[in-house]
């Protein structure tokens, strides 16, 4: 198994796109409204992609034996609304989306790419990073595990039903776990 982690290219928007569909599809049942769900298309997360990949001041992808299996993206935090305690918003940096396909969980792949990610905002001087993530989502887990400090929640209105979030917290400057 031959793991690399390396920042996205314009080429890789579709690979990003088809992960982004599958790993909804496996992680948001019973958390996402299953009209959200029903209406992932992968031309239009392809088109998002490309945009992000352009836009973004990180996206890095995993590919396993030459095919992408995960990805990360994020920087500039953009403030949220309707925070219970805004603490969020105080930090300068986000991990906007992590993604890898379930098959995949569980090889040390999730931690390589977040380390490389929390790396690649060091090196832009971010200080402060936020991840919002479904509270039903079990990769809650995850990024407890990674240090995260849970700080804020919110509620999402997606196709309007109610989604709870938890913000979690890393200060970059120090080592992860």
């Amino acid at each position: 198994m031959s793991v690399i982690i390396r920042n996205a290219v314009q080429t890789d928007a579709p690979a990003l796109a088809a992960v982004h569909v599958q790993s909804w599809l496996e992680t948001y049942p019973g958390i996402m409204p299953q009209q959200k769900l029903d209406s992932l298309n992968l031309d239009a997360s392809g088109r998002n992609w490309s945009n992000a990949i352009a836009t973004c001041d990180a996206v890095m992808v995993a590919e396993l034996d030459g095919t992408i299996i995960g990805f990360v993206s994020g920087g500039k935090n953009r403030p949220q609304e309707g925070c219970e305690t805004g603490l969020a918003n105080l930090c300068d940096a986000e991990l906007a989306a992590m993604y890898m396909c379930a098959r995949h969980h569980g090889l040390g792949i999730g931690r390589a790419m977040f380390e490389a990610f929390v790396q690649e905002l060091r090196k832009l001087g971010y200080s402060k990073m936020a991840i919002w993530v479904a509270a039903l989502n079990r990769s809650t887990g995850f990024y407890k595990r990674m240090g995260g400090k849970l700080i804020d929640r919110k509620t999402l209105m997606v196709c309007e039903q109610e989604v709870p979030l938890e913000a979690y917290e890393y200060d970059l400057s120090l080592p992860q776990s």
